[in-house]
């Protein structure tokens, strides 16, 4: 995974170092080599500067600062021997990676040196004669100010979507691990509840009871650990979501064990895309989960319907409602995002003859060649 990362993020970088140099090289023939040079040895010189300003764009990925010099000193150079009228457009380019990778302001001091020498150049200096000439370095300072602001805006807008990124993270494990623990410790508490309060229980159900509690607290430790690898870059979804019709039938045996008559029908779900199968795991597991802590239902109903087009998942149970479905929770919130993030629609709410239901379609996209994405 890590490799292929790498070769990505190398032809990524290809292309765009193609493209640069690509418009750097238009550049180079509107603005310098349409420069009329009589003399041959200056035409050689224009065209060697033009390459090196070039290599300069070309290089400003891999080594801004390098590649901004090379631009800018070509440039100016060829300015100088009325080579090109190139107003540091090549430099600019350059110089916005320098800022995107190291800029922190958008107004850098040297931009207030560019403003007051062009304030002397317009209010102080007789430029009679050589007014296209100043014009042409008042905007080249304007040109480096823009290249440098614009520079600047994308580091910040980089290093927000990096935080946006890390927050959207640390909420999806907390919603993982909140799923995880709130379905264990729920179906724990009630095994433990019928081991502590039910009077003349025997020994073979107590051991039965105490083999339920160590079987769900090895299993919450087992997914917790996978949690903890997809954080360091794992992809352990498909580990534990691979045989979804086990997963939606251990979670009917749990809520079996606590007192629930629960029915599982599923079809079509054996190909599932990994992401489907785990929100679908997810979402039938918490909705168990709410109805086995606070519905006092005594019967459950699992459908899982997938087909060509979309996953439908609905659990519904005959408690008491949405009295206290979720209150103070988060739960009914973290089914909703899950199927946000697949682009689904999410319903729960209590049945008119009573009861409480939690539904979920999942629209599945399909590839090119017919299999799902």
């Amino acid at each position: 995974m890590v490799y292929e990362n790498t070769l990505r993020k190398a032809g990524q970088q290809r292309k765009l170092i193609t493209h640069d140099v690509l418009a750097s090289m238009l550049i180079v023939l509107v603005l310098w080599m349409t420069i009329p040079t009589p003399d041959p040895t200056l035409r050689i010189t224009q065209i060697t500067l033009g390459v090196v300003a070039i290599t300069g764009v070309g290089l400003r990925h891999l080594y801004p600062r390098i590649g901004f010099t090379l631009a800018f000193v070509s440039t100016v150079v060829a300015a100088v021997f009325g080579l090109t009228v190139d107003p540091l457009l090549l430099a600019g380019i350059a110089l916005n990676s320098v800022a995107a990778q190291r800029g922190r302001r958008a107004f850098a001091p040297w931009m207030l040196g560019v403003a007051c020498v062009g304030a002397c150049i317009a209010l102080f200096l007789d430029v009679s004669g050589s007014e296209d000439d100043m014009r042409n370095v008042l905007f080249s300072g304007i040109t480096l100010c823009v290249a440098w602001t614009m520079g600047v805006k994308t580091r910040t807008a980089r290093e927000l979507t990096a935080a946006n990124a890390a927050i959207q993270e640390r909420m999806r494990l907390a919603r993982d691990v909140h799923d995880v623990l709130s379905h264990s410790l729920g179906a724990i508490g009630v095994q433990a509840g019928i081991a502590a309060h039910i009077e003349g229980l025997g020994q073979a159900q107590l051991r039965s009871a105490l083999r339920e509690i160590e079987q769900l607290s090895r299993s919450s430790i087992a997914e917790l650990k996978t949690l903890l690898r997809a954080t360091r870059g794992t992809e352990d979804d498909d580990a534990f979501a691979a045989a979804l019709p086990e997963l939606l039938a251990e979670t009917a045996h749990t809520a079996k064990q606590s007192g629930v008559l629960t029915t599982v029908t599923a079809t079509g779900i054996e190909k599932l895309p990994a992401a489907y199968r785990v929100t679908t795991h997810r979402l039938v597991r918490e909705a168990v989960s709410n109805l086995i802590r606070h519905s006092g239902a005594t019967r459950c109903d699992i459908k899982v319907h997938a087909s060509d087009r979309s996953v439908s998942v609905t659990v519904t149970d005959n408690g008491r409602g949405d009295i206290s479905h979720g209150n103070g929770g988060f739960g009914l919130m973290g089914m909703q995002e899950r199927v946000n993030l697949l682009g689904g629609t999410f319903q729960a709410g209590t049945l008119p003859a009573g009861g409480f239901e939690v539904s979920a379609v999942l629209p599945l996209a399909k590839c090119e060649d017919g299999d799902h994405e």
